[in-house]
């Protein structure tokens, strides 16, 4: 067994790496996003894992799954494994962060694409025993009276494993936190998680693993091109990320620097 084959087998879906590998499937992320959004007609037009957001100026940023979705809305998708993360303030800076990369020179502000995020965790870190929670925009003055909604164009939803309330959400998500449920109601997500823990994904994982090349190789520009090549082809390759084979045949169609 491969040390990819065996990374894959001992991970779970909710693992980064293996979700994001779920994710270059758009299947896949129409089904996570009709079930989390409880929409069946939902359509999914662009999806892309590790989505890098650059910023020239300040901290940029790498967000788990970007979708954008029939008539204009943007969906991010988070997976936190850990429970002290700056969760709000995270969120709310990957909002402005996708309300820049996906807005243009001179764009009306009512013409704002809408954006959702889901924060998925395994843990209910709110400790309330709810499988789903919203955060509530609302204009409140100050006598406390709670005026309207505060339309802003964004929706913040928590959804974790662990709670109870939402019996579909916590069915589909039984088959992200284990390599082995599948369930029947669930047939497409069912077929490519299958795909991927029992021959370990490579036709799947194809895109994903260019992706990441091109990922590691901007990375290695500082280091110089030709050197930084080698030097990600060698720890791809020792993470068991890429093929001995693969490896080559990356090695045999770069482009000259010039």
């Amino acid at each position: 067994m491969s040390k990819r084959d065996k990374r894959i087998k001992d991970a779970m879906p909710f693992d980064n790496e293996i979700f994001a590998t779920l994710a270059t499937s758009r299947v896949f992320c129409r089904d996570l996003l009709r079930v989390l959004l409880k929409d069946d007609k939902l359509i999914v037009v662009e999806n892309e894992p590790q989505k890098h957001l650059p910023n020239a100026y300040f901290k940029s940023s790498t967000v788990d799954l970007l979708c954008k979705l029939k008539g204009g809305k943007i969906v991010n998708v988070e997976i936190q494994l850990y429970r002290n993360e700056n969760h709000a303030k995270r969120i709310f800076y990957y909002a402005s962060m996708i309300r820049r990369a996906f807005s243009k020179k001179g764009i009306d502000y009512s013409k704002f694409n809408d954006i959702i995020i889901i924060y998925l965790t395994k843990d209910d870190i709110f400790k309330k025993g709810s499988t789903v929670y919203c955060v509530d925009m609302n204009i409140v003055s100050d006598q406390k009276e709670i005026i309207k909604p505060w339309d802003c164009g964004l929706k913040v939803m928590y959804i974790n494993t662990k709670g109870l309330t939402d019996k579909n959400i916590n069915k589909y998500l039984s088959m992200l936190t284990d390599s082995i449920t599948y369930l029947k109601e669930y047939k497409n997500t069912s077929r490519i998680k299958k795909e991927l823990f029992e021959t370990g994904g490579r036709k799947m994982s194809a895109k994903w693993l260019l992706k990441l090349f091109k990922d590691y190789e901007k990375k290695g520009m500082e280091k110089g091109i030709e050197k930084g090549r080698k030097s990600i082809l060698g720890e791809l390759f020792e993470n068991g990320l890429l093929t001995k084979e693969q490896v080559e045949e990356f090695s045999k169609n770069m482009m000259p620097v010039i």
